[in-house]
């Protein structure tokens, strides 16, 4: 469900009055986030690891381009951008990468900025014009949510003790795979490794008692965050304590993520609440989580951090505690903020904020 037009064109009206604000004659977009957003969820990549995309997005007061080499232009044209008719192509040769450079330049007049580091044009920051996302976004993302935390829930349900983390690993990324969504951040844990690091990116380490799932899950560009836990046996009292304990936080920081607050703010809240649940310096391990959307974060929120919520921006959370951790991600809209990878099949913990009660996901006891 990839955007139309319509939504195309929300977006270049952004864009135009930027180009105004700067007094620049185009805008040139080569990072494969910014070159999602602003065509509607389309993909300019080829290598999965990589920020930057062979095919850029020219964006000037009149018209938009897209600019690419001859070895991608056909597969751009006919499977991600040719149905909108929106855009005229520019194409140069493989074998002649300074070419590129020419055809912007002659378009702008030389006068253009860009996402990314290109001939000696100014790079800007696009971040401010990417929220609040519009109608179509919020769809796609609602939707994707709804996916992930299935994907999430039918994986660790299939985890058996004796597995290596990277066997886990592959177990998701087919499992989102198989439904077009790419797992942008793929973590496993098993055991000790889920206490000793916070990011732990999967090895041969076999699972026997305890594992940690977490995934950022892309598709048209878009991102949704989820960790879920699963313990074989029975969970015992300090992994309990600590887990009814990270809940308390996570729900603490969802309830303050309103539209309009500061971010400093809401962090400030849930350094509050770790101290209240008996973790004063938890919360330093690692941190806190933030805006999400076209990147995995946006920006992860600290203490100093300047700026407010915004009206439908997706925000992902991860307090931590040693040894286990919380996280969904959720959208801010007119009211209270909607968590938007929910349960479906999975035990959760009724956590009451200020007379609001968030349900929030437990650890799977097999």
């Amino acid at each position: 469900m990839r955007g139309s037009n319509r939504e195309i064109t929300v977006k270049e009206e952004r864009i135009r009055k930027f180009l105004e604000e700067n007094d620049s004659n185009g805008l040139l977009i080569s990072l494969r986030y910014n070159f999602a957003w602003a065509t509607g969820g389309r993909y300019n990549h080829v290598g999965l690891l990589t920020e930057l995309g062979p095919t850029s997005l020219l964006i000037t007061k009149d018209n938009s381009y897209i600019v690419t080499n001859s070895i991608e232009a056909p597969r751009i044209e006919r499977e991600e951008v040719g149905i909108l008719e929106h855009y005229e192509f520019a194409v140069f040769p493989w074998y002649d990468p300074d070419e590129k450079l020419k055809i912007v330049e002659k378009i702008t007049g030389g006068n253009f900025v860009t996402d990314s580091p290109f001939g000696s044009a100014k790079v800007v920051n696009l971040l401010p014009l990417r929220y609040p996302l519009v109608e179509e976004e919020v769809e796609r993302i609602k939707s994707l949510g709804k996916s992930a935390s299935l994907s999430m829930e039918e994986v660790c349900k299939s985890i058996r003790p004796g597995q290596t983390e990277l066997e886990i690993a592959g177990m998701m990324a087919e499992n989102l795979l198989s439904k077009g969504v790419y797992p942008s951040v793929l973590l496993v844990a098993g055991d000790e490794r889920v206490s000793n690091f916070r990011h732990p990116i999967p090895t041969e380490n076999r699972v026997s008692r305890y594992a940690m799932v977490v995934i950022c899950a892309m598709k048209d560009g878009i991102q949704v965050a989820v960790t879920r836990l699963v313990h074989f046996g029975k969970i015992d009292p300090e992994l309990r304590k600590k887990h009814n304990a990270v809940v308390k936080v996570d729900s603490v920081l969802i309830h303050n993520t309103k539209v309009g607050t500061r971010w400093s703010d809401i962090l400030e809240k849930g350094i509050k609440a770790y101290e209240e649940v008996g973790y004063p310096d938890e919360w330093k391990k690692h941190h806190q989580g933030g805006p999400t959307g076209y990147q995995s974060r946006e920006f992860t929120v600290n203490p100093k951090t300047q700026g407010f919520v915004g009206k439908w921006q997706p925000i992902a959370w991860n307090p931590s505690i040693t040894g286990t951790k919380s996280e969904d991600t959720i959208l801010v809209g007119e009211k209270a903020p909607e968590i938007i990878t929910p349960t479906f099949d999975w035990p959760v913990i009724d956590v009451e904020v200020e007379g609001t009660i968030y349900k929030r996901p437990d650890i799977l006891e097999r």
